[in-house]
């Protein structure tokens, strides 16, 4: 919790909401047959990003991941024409194509759009079962190269300063980094002794 309320301390003028387990319930999605395979199957990360999708495609907004830690306030990145939807790389090194599950987008972007119509278009039985593959990272990167008009891909580094590789080296270039990722389900203790701004 104490992550989460970073976003608040450095956003006071945003509007904020955790959403919760009964939230997801309480409604109908377009892909709820995708949610529901997931979410029967404990694979937490798939249902996180369908919501994400479809939340972003209603409300627009920024969407950090829980495990995300706010050093600054982000409003200066948002530089792009409204249409644009916003993620990061997750690694240029060690996953040079797969993206962060966008972050940010405005209500109704095309791109996100498209997402979760294709999205729509599968059966539960053709997800895979590591959700990467089918509604996170891996599924984002096949959908970037031919939509560079619609999506702004910021390095790694503002958003995930430190990757989970063992092996990965923390960033220390001169740009600011804007959050840290703490891979709390990922479950890294490497990445842990790093809790403060560079």
């Amino acid at each position: 919790m104490a992550w989460m309320d970073t976003w608040k301390e450095k956003h006071p003028e945003w509007e904020y909401e955790i959403f919760t387990d009964q939230m997801l319930k309480d409604r109908k999605w377009m892909n709820q047959h995708l949610i529901e395979h997931y979410y029967n199957n404990k694979r937490w990360a798939g249902v996180s990003d369908l919501i994400r999708y479809e939340l972003l495609l209603e409300r627009g907004g920024f969407f950090p991941e829980a495990d995300m830690e706010c050093y600054h306030n982000t409003d200066e990145l948002f530089t792009s024409p409204p249409h644009i939807a916003y993620t990061c790389y997750e690694n240029e090194l060690y996953r040079a194509n797969f993206v962060q599950p966008i972050l940010a987008c405005n209500p109704g972007n095309m791109f996100v759009r498209m997402l979760v119509e294709t999205l729509h278009q599968l059966r539960a039985d053709q997800l895979h079962y590591e959700p990467f593959r089918s509604t996170g990272n891996e599924f984002l990167s096949k959908h970037i190269p031919m939509n560079l008009d619609k999506v702004k891909v910021w390095p790694s580094h503002y958003f995930i300063p430190q990757f989970y590789v063992r092996e990965s080296k923390r960033y220390d270039g001169t740009d600011k980094v804007y959050a840290e990722h703490h891979w709390g389900s990922t479950g890294m203790p490497w990445t842990k002794q790093y809790s403060t701004a560079t």
